[in-house]
Formats: structure tokens, sequence, C-alpha cells
């Protein structure tokens, strides 16, 4: 949650400022034959004859009449997605009281033959390589050792999913702005959490999951894969070898944090607060941003001050001069990223006008989430592990023989490079500056910014 509490602050201008939607016209407007297949409806889904009104009825898109799209859906456009993709998995139920959202038989079909049986009904003494897809022995064992209220956790996920699915993908694609968006995933979120016992048992089946993943070897491996015997080494090589177990330890503390009750349940629901807050301020700048551009310094100052809106940090940002083009996640270019981040981020939080008004985005939850050193490690360990074992992804790192490399691998990764990587630890300037960006609040100068409770 912390790392999209950053990521809205300093991108939502730039996804929020396409203006122009295709697909969305004027509701009448004529629909000509050529654009018939992508923007109103698809070719397969030609217009039927319309059922008998008033009755509640199951209709599959595919045979209904074409709604045509009045209302801009900015998160299908940010994320390239069509009607086609939303009805190859998704049929609307009409009911009296509107349309209601079901997967497609052919997915639940699937789920109710495959998904479900396997997750609810298969144990680690029945379970076979020719009865199992999702799930090897070695995991169906890890997650029949929680405590024995959480072991039909992962029964009760795949029933969810099923129930749940389809309607929550839907209703976030139609979103008709980013806020109403950001609204959806935290009423679904947190309604999952309270009916999963996400808080409970939605951990320790993550811990257990952990714990399987460095020897994973179902068969959805090598379907993924198509079995082909590199890729699934290569899989075996980075999960064997990356710190898996400082990855568990970060997501179970990060999820403790999240848990933690609040004056609004907890602290989840005040995450949510504070990211549909952003959004809110990262619309209203994009709304004026051509006024900026074009408008002259004092009018730019008095914007840059506003405590609804992110000119401020968008001044630091487009002025700093450096390019943090990303060029394969050197060293340098995440000391440029973060050192960049760290002042816009700082810009918001630190405006003194506005200091009072941050501690409503500043919950007290997520303070102590953010000063939690031993999360922070985790982290850095995972950084610092998956950073090491980069060279041993190289499609020429092969032993020939008793301790010898490839040749053309050794020409590429110097004795040199590999004594530094070995010993290679997260510089505590981008540490620093990772921190300074998730945490600004923090760091302000002056008058402290007080969390919310």
């Amino acid at each position: 949650m912390k790392l999209l509490l950053t990521a809205l602050l300093l991108c939502i201008c730039s996804v929020a400022a396409q203006e122009e939607y295709y697909g969305y016209y004027e509701e009448g407007a004529a629909v000509e034959e050529e654009y018939a297949g992508e923007r109103f409806y698809t070719r397969r889904n030609r217009p039927t004859t319309e059922p008998a009104g008033g009755e509640s009825h199951r209709t599959r898109r595919r045979h209904t009449q074409p709604r045509l799209i009045t209302e801009p859906r900015p998160i299908r456009e940010m994320l390239g997605v069509y009607h086609d993709d939303i009805n190859d998995v998704v049929d609307s139920e009409v009911h009296e009281e509107g349309v209601k959202y079901r997967f497609d038989d052919s997915v639940i079909e699937r789920v109710r033959e495959d998904v479900i049986p396997e997750l609810c009904y298969l144990t680690s003494d029945n379970i076979t390589i020719y009865n199992s897809f999702l799930l090897d022995r070695n995991c169906m064992e890890e997650f029949e050792s929680v405590s024995p209220q959480c072991v039909g956790f992962k029964c009760d996920l795949a029933h969810y999913f099923l129930e749940h699915g389809a309607q929550i993908f839907t209703d976030f694609f139609n979103a008709t702005d980013y806020k109403e968006g950001m609204e959806i995933i935290h009423r679904e979120l947190s309604t999952a959490f309270e009916k999963l016992d996400m808080c409970t048992c939605g951990r320790e089946f993550f811990k257990a999951a952990f714990k399987c993943a460095p020897f994973y070897n179902a068969n959805a491996l090598f379907a993924a894969t198509g079995n082909n015997e590199n890729d699934i080494v290569a899989f075996e090589k980075i999960a064997r070898n990356v710190d898996v177990k400082s990855a568990s330890k970060f997501f179970d503390r990060l999820l403790a944090g999240v848990c933690e009750e609040t004056s609004t349940g907890i602290c989840l629901n005040s995450i949510f607060n504070v990211l549909e807050e952003l959004v809110e301020m990262g619309v209203n700048t994009v709304e004026d941003l051509d006024d900026y551009d074009d408008g002259g310094r004092k009018y730019k100052k008095t914007q840059e001050k506003r405590c609804d809106a992110m000119f401020g940090s968008y001044r630091v940002w487009t002025k700093d001069g450096r390019d943090p083009t990303f060029d394969g996640g050197t060293e340098e270019f995440w000391e440029v990223a973060l050192n960049m981040t760290a002042k816009a981020t700082n810009a918001f939080y630190c405006e003194k006008k506005c200091k009072k008004d941050r501690g409503a985005l500043y919950p007290c939850c997520l303070r102590r989430m953010l000063e939690d050193e031993k999360m922070f490690d985790n982290v850095q360990r995972v950084v610092e592990s998956v950073y090491k074992i980069i060279p041993a992804m190289d499609p020429d790192f092969e032993w020939q023989s008793f301790y010898e490399l490839d040749n053309s691998f050794e020409r590429e990764w110097s004795a040199r490079e590999m004594e530094k990587r070995a010993s290679w630890t997260v510089p505590a300037n981008i540490r620093d500056d990772l921190m300074r960006t998730l945490h600004a609040a923090k760091y302000c100068e002056g008058k402290i910014v007080r969390c919310s409770k």
C-alpha cells in the first residue's frame, strides 16, 4: 500500500492527462459499420431480438443488443482493455434491480470441476501427479500445516473468486473515473479481508505459500512454461536462490500493519481513504494543468501552494532537469529516480500552508508501518539476493566440467564483477531516498506533520 501511495502521488498526472477516449460518444450518435467491431460492439456481438421486458433473465452479451458507451471508461483506456477482453470471460445477468455479472460458463465449469475439487477435497494423502494441477504434495502439506481454523482458506478463496470475481472485475473496468475505480478496489478488498479472515488465515496461508515456493513443482509450472526445460530450470534457479524467506517476513509484517485496528476498522481502510484523496488531488492537478503551464510565475506560485492539488510536486519534478530513464535498473537509475521522488513527496507533505491538512493523508497506523525498520531490512535482503542471481540467469551460465564454467560466461562476467556482486549491498543513500519518498512526512523541516488516528 505504501508503494501505491507514492506511485499515485507522482504518476497520476501522466495517466489522467488523456482527455479523449475512443469509443465514448454522446448518446444517440450514429454507429458507422467500420467502427462496429472495436468501438461499440464486436462483430460477434451483433444485435438480436430483445428479450421480453420485465423478466429477470440471464443474457450473454454476445446475444444481446449492444450498449452504446456514452460515459468515459478511463481505466479501460489506461490499461488497454476492450469490450472483447471482458466479454471473453464475463456474462451479464439482467435483473429488475439492474445488471449483474458472472463468469462465462467455460470459466465456471473449469473452476467447479477442476479448481474447487483440488483446493477443497485433495489432501497430502491422496494427491498425485495425475489428479492435481495447481499444487504439488509439498505445497499441500504446507497448507495443511496451518491452524485448524484456517485449513479451509484455500477452498474459501476459490469459492469467493467464483462468486464475486466477475462482478469485481467488471465494476472496476467500468468505473467512470479513477477515484471510482479506487473506491471499488477499497470496497472489495475490505469485504474480502473480512469475509475470508485475511488478517488471520490469510497471513497463515501466505506464510505456507512462501515456504513451499522454492520447491514448487506442480503441473501448472510445466503448463506455464510450455514444458520448456530451460524455463523450468530458470524458475527453480530463481526460486531457490532469491531470499524467499525474507520476502515472506516482509509480506507478513505488511499484512500485520494493514490489519492493525483503527478508527476506520483496520489500517487498510485508512490507507485507501488516503489513496482516494490522492487520486482526487491528481485529477484536480490534471484539470488545471494547461492553465498552470500557460500561467505566469505569480499564478504558478499560487497553484503550487494549493492543498487540494499536486502542483508543488509537479514543479519540483519537472524542474529537476535529470532524466531517470529506466536503463535496466542500474544503481545510477535508482539514485536519480528515488532522489527525484523524495523531493517531490517532500514538496507535497511539507508545504507550510498545507501541513495541517496533510495529517489526514498520514494515518498513524501507516506511520507505524513506515517506521518498521525490520520490514524494510527484509526488502533490502530480497533486492540484494535478486541482484546477485542475475548473472546465473545468463544463457551462457553452464558448467562445462568439474568447477569449470563456459568460456563465454567468463568473458561476459569477469571474476572481478562476480566478486563485486557477491559483496554488493543496497547503498545507504538509495535506501534513505526510498524512505524519504515513502515517509516524506517524517522528514519535513520545522513543524511536524501530525498523523491522524
